[in-house]
């Protein structure tokens, strides 16, 4: 089933609807840290644990790197879906913050509640 909803049409969609939340909470908190717990609240309900919200930083703080030096790799991912990038918005961080996304919304937290 997890490899069914990344692939879906509809969930590329939701994963580019989520990710422009991260990088605006910003405005809210200033760290990474910060975006993620409520990104991850926001989707599941629940605050992240300690190893949740380390292994999501060290996961948007390398894809930001990755994405900052394949310019076109981060162009490539924001392309699908119908959503288009806000003007002014880094497309590395909204790329890294898309990875976070579709990788949260692929937890069981997020598709149930127990």
């Amino acid at each position: 089933m997890p490899l069914l909803r990344i692939t879906r049409p509809f969930f590329a969609r939701s994963v580019h609807e989520v990710a422009p939340e991260l990088i605006g909470a910003t405005l809210l908190v200033g760290d990474v840290g910060g975006r993620i717990v409520i990104g991850f609240r926001a989707l599941t309900g629940r605050v992240p644990t300690s190893e949740e919200r380390a292994a999501l930083e060290s996961l948007y703080r390398d894809e930001l790197a990755r994405f900052r030096r394949e310019r076109g790799a981060a162009a490539a991912l924001l392309a699908v879906g119908a959503s288009k990038p806000a003007p002014g918005v880094d497309a590395a961080e909204l790329a890294a913050a898309t990875v976070v996304a579709s990788t949260v919304m692929n937890l069981d937290d997020a598709v149930m509640k127990r």
